[in-house]
């Protein structure tokens, strides 16, 4: 084990050493995915510990013999950082381990930073009211560049702000990959391709950069748009797009799409899958609870949630009079007031762009089906609303770090762009209506045939869509939510007997 310690922390030698034994099982966990961030304690001091994964074998090598580490990378460009007069947390010390003489896990330890914004928030929030953080940021980047500084992962979540004395301030985390030197002004402006946000966002930054730099406005929005559609098009290919688009953000005022959502006692599922709904892209939609039988503690903790959400949320529902679950979405069907309509469950935590691609593949004449992915129960009650809010939850290294197994049904949530489309026109899965995931025109619906018990009502839905003409289309690899599992107290024999027309 190879220990570094910057000279002026000399005092966090005994607590640098032990990092690598109390890694795994002290701290709080902020990040994990490839890599894992903890804060852990020295003493009163607050430390953030990241370990980088272990690499390759093939860069095992070239990190032990020809390249340095990434802990030692990212050591190093802090203190070139704070040398130029950039704004980065402290860094403490890294660790380089060895296991059969090649590199193994890394450390990168700094202070824990105090800044409490990231640039995620003009990604989910707009420009509107914010035009002076934006100009700020872009003075900031203008100084980074004048420094021969340029961040290769300029990217929302490595960008820190706060306010502070009245004055606003950004610091830069994620060091690993950095170029020092001369910066041209075409690079310049391709370094704000990685933002999350919406085209007037990048307007803006292009007319405040070409200011600061006296260069040609018109070069600049050219040079920003462009390379900004570039990067979003090669990581749509790979991963959902995990803001707006320019179309339906500027289009938020339209109701697009009503999303009914049945919940039967279960309040701590259903405020998850709500969380779920707050983080979609494209956000032309309100959400119908369709409540069966459900305690009181339901609906407080729909009220609860009302003041921390941006979309609408209507609440119908029946007294616990026994399973009801096509009475209340007849209720709710006629609640709703937008042209679509999309069907789930209060267990199912869509992902971002599941709103998105509903939208973006509705067509006449057709109804959608989707079908779910199923958790298991440890990591459905484990979910947080940052997992949730954040994506992660989405992620399938961070599902497999959770314990989650190996499975071919695991390709639900890594299929994009042509694999995402030959999945769904190769997948064996039958199209039909189902609970979790199905959508259709409100002119096209007609009534659910409320004698039906469970398990068997969705099904007989769809066939009669089919009878009038509404043909099923499957999107079960491109419209994803996750099914999170519980006890099903409607799941018995006698229930799935009883129906008021068994012949379908």
């Amino acid at each position: 084990m190879k220990i570094t310690i910057n000279p002026e922390y000399k005092q966090f030698t005994e607590f640098v050493e032990s990092v690598p034994t109390r890694f795994d099982k002290e701290g709080k966990v902020i990040y994990k995915i490839r890599n894992e961030i903890r804060v852990l304690n020295a003493g009163k001091e607050s430390i953030n510990v990241k370990r980088f994964r272990i690499p390759q074998f093939f860069n095992r090598i070239i990190y032990t013999f020809f390249r340095p580490s990434k802990a030692k990378r990212s050591f190093f460009n802090a203190i070139r950082l704070m040398n130029r007069g950039i704004e980065t947390p402290e860094p403490i010390a890294y660790i380089i381990t060895k296991r059969g003489g090649l590199i193994n896990y890394s450390y990168y330890i700094t202070k824990q930073s105090d800044f409490r914004h990231t640039m995620y928030e003009f990604g989910k929030g707009g420009i509107a009211g914010r035009e002076n953080i934006l100009k700020t940021f872009v003075l900031f980047t203008v100084k980074l560049h004048e420094a021969g500084i340029y961040h290769c992962d300029y990217s929302p979540g490595n960008i820190l702000f706060d306010e502070i004395n009245g004055e606003v301030k950004f610091s830069l985390v994620d060091l690993n990959r950095m170029k020092f030197g001369k910066i041209s002004l075409e690079k310049g402006c391709e370094s704000f391709a990685r933002l999350w946000g919406q085209k007037p966002m990048f307007e803006l930054i292009a007319n405040i950069y070409a200011q600061t730099c006296k260069a040609d406005i018109q070069y600049c929005m050219e040079k920003i748009l462009s390379a900004r559609s570039r990067f979003w098009k090669r990581f749509g290919n790979k991963h959902p797009v995990p803001f707006a688009s320019d179309e339906t953000a500027a289009d938020t005022e339209t109701l697009r799409l009503s999303v009914i959502l049945f919940s039967h006692n279960q309040p701590d599922r259903l405020e998850k899958v709500l969380w779920g709904y707050e983080a979609q892209t494209d956000k032309r939609f309100e959400v119908i609870i369709a409540n069966d039988a459900s305690e009181d503690n339901t609906f407080k903790r729909i009220e609860n949630l009302r003041s921390q959400i941006s979309y609408s949320v209507k609440h119908v529902w029946l007294r616990d009079e026994g399973y009801h679950k096509y009475k209340i979405l007849n209720k709710a069907i006629m609640a709703a007031a937008a042209p679509y309509l999309l069907f789930s469950n209060g267990d199912c935590i869509p992902r971002m762009d599941f709103v998105a691609e509903h939208l973006k593949f509705a067509t006449v004449n057709s109804f959608l089906a989707g079908g779910s992915f199923k958790l298991p129960l440890n990591i459905s009650n484990e979910l947080t609303k940052e997992d949730i809010l954040s994506g992660r939850c989405f992620n399938i290294k961070w599902l497999k770090s959770k314990g989650l197994k190996p499975s071919f049904k695991n390709s639900k949530l890594t299929s994009f762009g042509l694999k995402e489309k030959l999945a769904n026109s190769l997948t064996r899965a039958k199209t039909s209506w189902n609970g979790d995931n199905s959508s259709a025109w409100y002119s096209d619906i007609i009534a659910f045939n409320e004698g039906m018990q469970y398990g068997k009502g969705d099904r007989e839905f769809g066939k009669r869509l089919e009878n009038n003409g509404i043909r099923g289309k499957q999107i079960c690899y491109s419209a994803v939510c996750l099914h999170m599992e519980h006890s099903r107290e409607h799941g018995n024999k006698e229930s799935c007997k009883k129906t008021a027309n068994p012949e379908f």
